[in-house]
């Protein structure tokens, strides 16, 4: 009986939480996707809004393939629950350090598209709520993709 009162109480906490980011990532990319002049919409779909925001900050066809790729492991491993199983936890840790290091990769590429620094990366991927309106903040200008490939 407590087993379920304690699930449904996390539930209960961590869900708005969870939404509230989810809502502020989208519409930090949006609001990113928009200034680069790539298509806003694309911020809505989880997977394609790495590759856009990939391709826009980067240029980088192989970048942005991996973290799409990554991304999608990531929603997968997540949907299927691969982390409740003994033999797949491994698996499932694998997925997220990939995830981790390709959206650090992504945000690094994205925070010096707009002329920002390291931090901007590390804040745009552990705290998009505060990350995304600080680097848009500022009227800062967006100066074309890192590495030099136009999209």
């Amino acid at each position: 009986m407590e087993d379920l009162f304690l699930s449904n109480s996390l539930m209960t906490l961590w869900f708005p939480a969870v939404v509230i980011l989810m809502l502020s990532t989208v519409a930090g990319r949006w609001a990113a996707l928009a200034r680069m002049g790539g298509r806003r919409w694309a911020a809505i779909i989880p997977v394609f809004s790495t590759w856009e925001v990939c391709k826009r900050a980067s240029g980088s066809r192989l970048l942005g393939t991996v973290a799409s790729l990554a991304s999608a492991a990531q929603i997968l491993s997540v949907l299927l629950g691969l982390g409740r199983y003994f033999e797949m936890q491994v698996i499932a840790v694998l997925i997220l350090v990939l995830w981790v290091v390709t959206q650090l990769a992504v945000s690094e590429r994205l925070a010096r598209a707009f002329g920002a620094g390291p931090g901007y990366a590390v804040a745009l991927v552990l705290l998009p709520v505060v990350g995304y309106p600080l680097l848009l903040a500022d009227n800062k200008v967006y100066l074309g993709p890192v590495d030099g490939i136009a999209p």
